[in-house]
């Protein structure tokens, strides 16, 4: 009896419990533009803290299975909206829900690791995020990080050149390093990509110097801008942490755009242009009297026969004018086709990119074959597959710095006057330049300086569903991919040039085949589940790095008449080879708690090896952790109607910079002794415990939304310190040799980043969307290791830069000599902004009209214009024999400051103010569309637009933004007769089928 009681007992409690199990409701509702009352294709509704959720229909309509017969709370969602928690219940079974836009993109998704992406209002880092429309939707931009410009807070952005095929450098809240560039890993669709300024060669073939000179393009310019979706940008290692060896400047995650279920739709483009300088300086004009003054006595004869000849046959020639002034046509054209059904989406898109450059003979051509696949394999597992190949032939002429080879336009007129007519005769010659050692006319018609790049990117994911319960689930990630570059460059100074014809051996080539080939695997676990109130998304997983490099260059002087080809040549010689092999590995670890979007917090850890480092065994730790306090979503918040939004946060995170590749080793230098083959030791020997340089962040943050979120506050302060930076340590004579690379120098970079931002109007008819922001950041050695020196530029007397404890190493200094100072010479002033600025606003009015428009400004910040010293060496520069101060003696010969001969004549203030863009698009009403094509055309969109419209400033070169040196960590700010940067021009067309 005792026996069958306790089975009827556990029989109906069985029973209970599977009645309980069983017994669910069904919500019913439709979602809504707030604003237009359209249904919102696509919301997706989801049961809080569990896994379950529905997607609405055309009709904006859903309908949702609700476990149990107790209160839920439904999150209804769509992009570019703000979602809203809607209360449900077994008695309140039939909604209707209408979401306003997002006008301070606080709902957007953040990717913020391997594995993990966030919203916005539940972000603990300030990470910028740039849109697709906000990339390229005002104006075309011929590479990707160009179109960044004024749209990150913290980064401090420069156009090294104004060449066709771009060139530009990124420094993320400052400089992270003293060695190379300090530019931050870009990571595309899960891929690490090669984003270096590859060599050309054309500084060595000019006798320029190092390949930091070559004015080079950075691999970025690969990339099509308009298959970009989005734009990810960690700036801090206390969001970068979870990168590990790879993110002390900061990580650039870029997402290309996918194809969405529906109708497959079909989109043509045609951008069509015109590129002129944006700014042009003029030259100097030439009389007996200036001729008399400038020329020596002996020379003055021949010099006045020459300016009365060009005199009496009006052949004055502005060389600035006829070298850079000329206007270059600029087409884009673009098709893409997007689309799919519920197991497979796809996207595919073509670009065709051909851009003259304002010199003549320069230009730059960008093929580009993307196809991103999305296919369900089952309900449970899914892959994508993203595939681009591109090809760029990009021809930069010959500008910038050089030594006597005469192989740089600028460096040569700023020398010619404008009475000389270097220009070609009549047959096919070309005159004699008596004033520098090369007639730039010849080299700007006959000198080749051309890359030819061949990529091939290709990315994968694979998502598998291991596990899955109404309240969580498990998952495993594998993604990764490879990036092949090759890239071809040729250098080319006929034998028939003025220099070269004086060589011992005229006619010079050089090429250079360099191909990279990075791989990269991750592997990862992501485990999401509920303690009580609080959702835990628990991550762990492997990453796997392989880098290869093999360079080549080989040149060849004394070239038989009109040969380029190595054999031809009387002089044959490797000019550089350069191999190397990276292998790195790291393990994650990281767990995200969220409270019910009222507190959330992460922490996690990345351990990284790499064959790099002194010991490649040897795994660093880089962790991290962050927490944000959503205050409005709190019980004890009460009224909204001030702050909709308010969320203080706190993040902490470390990161390393890659050792460079050979420290560890001592290099051995070919020699040839008595006609016998052997090798040298280096006087540099390796440091087999060299450390990666290391970076920690401290960053603070408060972030509000307003007026129901339509006007939004983000602002943040951070501290960032950059460990062990590497530095040569000179070595006692005892040893045999000079130096040898070590960890003895520390950065702190300290900033604020404000940004205000939102709808200022929205109307049926008019809506007016702006961002402000304002950022600067300042620079401190705060131990250096090893004696004060300076370095860089070319020298003392032109400018120069101080390392020294407690100065910044943007610090610019030069003669006089001052012993008292630290360093022992005149501080003349600093690379680093002061601050900077920009705005950028979007109208929408008449319903179908858009203006859109971008401003930056920059204050402070000096360059070493070399450019003027070339033309005042020369005589060339616009007011050179004017008299401002009445003494006798020209303003070319005297630049202040007095006594008119230290290098602070060259330090020149580098504030500007750009309208970088500006757009008017028109969008041709559907009615309209319907009564002229009928349903073939979905949408058809008109446009113009300008980059680089206007530019203000007081500084006296083509643009405040230029650098002979590339992406140097330092230096970078140096002027010597740049590419002028062109203001370009475009009329659009979009037709969508």
């Amino acid at each position: 009896m005792r026996k069958f009681y306790r089975f009827s007992t556990t029989l109906l409690l069985l029973l209970v419990t599977v009645g309980w199990s069983w017994a669910q409701y069904t919500v019913t509702g439709t979602v809504t533009d707030e604003r237009t009352g359209e249904p919102l294709i696509g919301a997706t509704v989801l049961v809080r803290n569990t896994t379950r959720g529905a997607v609405a229909d055309l009709d904006g309509r859903f309908s949702i299975a609700i476990e149990g017969n107790q209160q839920a709370v439904l999150v209804i969602s769509s992009l570019g909206y703000i979602s809203k928690n809607v209360d449900v219940s077994p008695s309140t079974t039939s909604i209707a829900v209408s979401l306003a836009q997002d006008a301070t993109n606080l709902e957007e998704v953040i990717i913020t690791g391997l594995a993990s992406n966030i919203k916005r209002s539940n972000l603990a880092n300030a990470v910028s995020s740039v849109s697709a429309q906000e990339l390229v939707g005002t104006t075309n931009i011929q590479t990707t990080d160009g179109a960044l410009y004024g749209k990150i807070a913290g980064a401090n952005i420069r156009m090294n050149s104004g060449a066709p095929g771009g060139g530009v450098s990124i420094q993320l809240r400052g400089i992270s390093t003293l060695t190379g560039a300090s530019q931050p890993l870009i990571i595309v669709d899960g891929v690490y990509i090669n984003n270096s300024f590859q060599r050309t060669g054309r500084a060595t073939v000019s006798g320029a110097g190092g390949s930091n000179q070559d004015d080079g393009a950075n691999r970025l310019a690969d990339l099509n801008p308009n298959d970009i979706e989005s734009i990810e940008v960690l700036k801090g290692p206390s969001a970068a942490a979870i990168y590990g060896t790879r993110a002390n400047a900061g990580v650039i995650i870029i997402t290309t755009k996918r194809g969405a279920s529906g109708k497959t739709t079909v989109s043509l483009s045609q951008d069509i242009g015109f590129a002129q300088p944006l700014r042009l300086l003029g030259t100097d004009n030439w009389s007996e009297e200036k001729i008399n003054f400038f020329f020596a006595e002996a020379r003055r004869p021949l010099e006045l026969e020459r300016f009365r000849a060009a005199q009496s046959s009006n052949t004055f020639i502005d060389y600035e004018d006829y070298f850079y002034n000329n206007r270059a046509i600029l087409s884009n054209t673009r098709l893409t086709v997007s689309g799919g059904n519920d197991k497979t989406r796809f996207f595919v898109s073509g670009n065709l990119a051909d851009e003259d450059g304002t010199v003549r003979n320069t230009g730059f051509q960008r093929t580009s074959i993307r196809a991103n696949i999305d296919h369900k394999i089952t309900e449970s597992i899914r892959l994508g597959v993203s595939s681009n190949y591109i090809r760029t032939d990009t021809d930069r002429g010959f500008t910038g710095n050089q030594n006597n080879s005469g192989a740089s336009i600028g460096y040569n007129i700023a020398y010619v006057p404008n009475y000389y007519d270097l220009r070609r005769n009549s047959d096919g010659t070309y005159p004699i330049n008596p004033y520098f050692s090369e007639n730039p006319v010849a080299v700007t018609d006959l000198g080749t300086n051309n890359s030819l790049v061949n990529r091939f990117i290709q990315a994968f994911t694979l998502d598998a569903d291991l596990f899955k319960s109404a309240n969580s689930f498990l998952k495993l990630q594998l993604g990764g991919g490879l990036d092949f570059l090759q890239n071809t460059t040729l250098v080319h100074l006929p034998e028939s040039l003025q220099f070269q014809r004086g060589s011992a051996n005229p006619g010079d080539v050089l090429w250079g085949k360099q191909e990279s080939f990075n791989t990269n695997l991750q592997a990862a676990l992501v485990y999401n589940w509920n303690l009580g109130r609080v959702n835990m998304n628990s991550q762990a997983g492997l990453v796997r790095l392989d880098f290869r490099n093999n360079d080549l260059f080989n040149r060849g002087r004394g070239l038989a008449p009109g040969q380029i080809n190595l054999q031809q040549a009387t002089v044959q010689e490797i000019n550089q080879q350069f191999f190397s092999e990276v292998q790195e590995a790291g393990v994650f670890l990281q767990q995200e708690a969220n409270f019910e979007d009222k507190i959330i917090g992460t922490v996690g850890i990345r351990w990284d090896k790499s064959t790099l480092n002194g010991d490649p065994n040897k795994f660093f730790a880089f962790p991290r952790a962050s927490v944000a306090f959503n205050l409005a979503n709190f019980d004890f918040w009460g009224s909204k109607s001030t702050f909709s939004a308010l969320k203080p946060r706190i993040a902490y995170g470390e990161t390393a910079g890659p050792v460079p590749f050979g420290a560890t080793f001592t290099p051995l230098n070919g020699t040839n002794i008595g006609g016998l083959l052997g090798s040298t030791v280096s006087t540099q020997i390796g440091n087999t415990t060299i450390l990666p340089e290391t970076a920690s962040e401290l960053e603070f943050g408060i972030d509000a939304g307003f007026l129901n979120n339509r006007i939004g506050l983000e602002a943040t302060y951070y501290i960032k310190n950059s460990q062990n930076n590497i530095q040569n340590l000179t070595l006692a004579p005892s040893t045999g040799v000079n130096s040898t690379p070590s960890n003895e120098a520390e950065l702190e970079n300290k900033g604020i980043e404000l940004a205000i931002f939102g709808a200022v109007i929205d109307k049926s008819n008019f809506r007016w969307n702006t961002r402000l922001m304002y950022w600067h950041n300042r620079l401190n050695m705060k131990r250096l290791g090893i004696p004060t020196y300076i370095q860089g530029g070319f020298g003392a007397g032109l400018g120069t830069f101080l390392y020294a404890e407690g100065f910044s190493p943007t610090t610019i200094v030069g003669t006089p000599a001052v012993p008292t100072n630290t360093g022992g010479f005149t501080f003349w002033g600093d690379a680093q902004p002061k601050f900077n600025m920009s705005w950028v606003n979007n109208f929408t009015f008449a319903k179908n009209f858009e203006f859109s428009f971008l401003m930056e400004y920059r204050k402070g910040g000096d360059n070493i214009n070399l450019s003027t010293f070339l033309t005042d060496s020369g005589g060339t520069t616009k007011g050179w024999f004017d008299d401002d101060d009445g003494d006798g003696i020209p303003n070319g010969r005297q630049r202040p400051p007095a006594p008119h001969n230290n290098a602070g004549r060259w330090v020149q203030d580098a504030t500007f103010l750009k309208i970088r863009e500006i757009g008017l698009y028109y969008t041709v009403p559907k009615a309209t569309l319907n009564q002229t094509f009928g349903n073939s055309v979905e949408n058809v969109r008109l446009g113009a637009s300008v980059n680089n419209a206007f530019l203000f400033t007081d500084y006296q070169g083509y643009d405040p933004e230029t650098s002979t040196f590339g992406a140097q960590a330092v230096a970078n700010n140096v002027d010597i007769t740049p590419y002028p940067t062109p203001r370009r021009v475009f009329f659009h067309i979009t037709i969508d089928f």
